[in-house]
């Protein structure tokens, strides 16, 4: 009896114990998420059997915990990223580092961090490369300088030492230069090798320069070719929507639009013969055109219609400016047009 009476006091308080630590836990689990400690957080879930009277409200807060941790995530990330261009580089690592720790080991985090970190590398190493070719163009200019002194005044030993010693810290740049010269070709960036390889040649001339100074040139070369073809790809893009709308504007009887189209395809098409054949025909409806509307501004005139004849003769200069028949019959004709307007003023009053 005695021990039964032991035993059932021991399962009371087994029960009493399981039901105060499990709202501890969740106020320690709630802490966790305050604190943004994701990695505190799972472990302790991931420690309460499934048996645990709290087991399905704490797999509802793992799903909010996990939705919790995409949101830090992206956020800390974000942060990173504004630290990194106001190069807080430092700032950056530390808040990847206290990330990685409170996540347990994000990915997303991992990821981001070490894109900086090669982010980081590569911006150094831009910043040595261009510090070596700033050396290297200040002593371009300052062996030119000394060259020039130690040709007027061979004799002068300051000179010479002077002159001697910068020809060699000029080699020694052209030397380390030498490895960027041969990244820069093989990374095709010919605008910062055409700045880097002149000047190895420039400081230390030898074979190795003279051979990166070829292949400089080759690229150059092959830019330039391609570049030349991609513009004739353009003006044929170009031409052929041009010439369709030739076509068009031809066909609705726009001439002045027509010829518009034509005069805008490119140097190199105009000489073809089917430009050349849709030139002709577009002279040919405008030589007849004009020949109408000549015509029917004379026929107007004839009978005194004198507005009637300039609208029709003004038709022709938009097709053809520079025809001084057809003005000097629009001035003479407005000259007409205001005689009889300030006749009729007059016999109006």
């Amino acid at each position: 009896m005695k021990y039964s009476i032991v035993a059932f006091l021991l399962f009371l308080l087994s029960g009493c114990l399981s039901l105060t630590t499990a709202p501890d836990r969740l106020a320690l689990l709630d802490q966790y998420r305050v604190d943004q400690e994701y990695r505190k957080a799972m472990d302790l879930i991931a420690e309460i059997p499934e048996e645990d009277p709290q087991a399905l409200e704490l797999e509802e807060r793992r799903k909010l915990l996990l939705d919790e941790l995409r949101l830090y995530e992206k956020q800390t990330i974000a942060k990173g990223l504004k630290q990194e261009q106001g190069n807080d580089w430092l700032g950056a690592k530390s808040t990847f580092t206290e990330a990685l720790k409170k996540s347990g080991g994000s990915k997303a985090i991992e990821v981001a961090e070490k894109e900086m970190l090669l982010r980081f590398q590569k911006k150094m190493a831009a910043l040595e490369h261009e510090e070596l070719i700033v050396t290297g163009e200040w002593l371009q200019k300052k062996l030119s300088l000394l060259q020039s002194l130690y040709e007027n005044d061979p004799g002068d030993l300051s000179n010479r030492w002077r002159y001697s010693r910068t020809k060699n810290d000029a080699h020694e740049i052209a030397l380390q230069l030498l490895p960027l010269g041969e990244q820069l070709l093989e990374e095709k960036d010919v605008s910062m090798a055409n700045r880097v390889i002149p000047l190895i040649v420039t400081l230390s001339p030898g074979a190795e320069a003279n051979a990166l100074m070829d292949r400089l040139n080759s690229q150059l070369q092959e830019n330039s070719e391609k570049k030349q073809n991609d513009r004739k790809k353009i003006d044929r893009e170009r031409d052929k929507k041009r010439m369709a709308l030739f076509n068009k504007a031809m066909a609705y009887n726009d001439l002045v639009a027509a010829r518009r189209h034509l005069s805008k395809i490119s140097p190199g098409m105009r000489k073809s013969l089917e430009v050349n054949l849709m030139r002709k025909h577009l002279q040919r409806e405008i030589n007849a055109y004009v020949q109408e509307e000549l015509s029917i501004g004379d026929s107007f005139y004839r009978v005194g219609s004198y507005e009637q004849a300039i609208t029709s003769w003004e038709n022709i200069i938009e097709l053809e400016p520079g025809n001084e028949l057809v003005k000097s019959k629009i001035k003479r004709s407005a000259m007409i047009v205001e005689k009889l307007k300030v006749l009729r003023e007059r016999q109006a009053e």
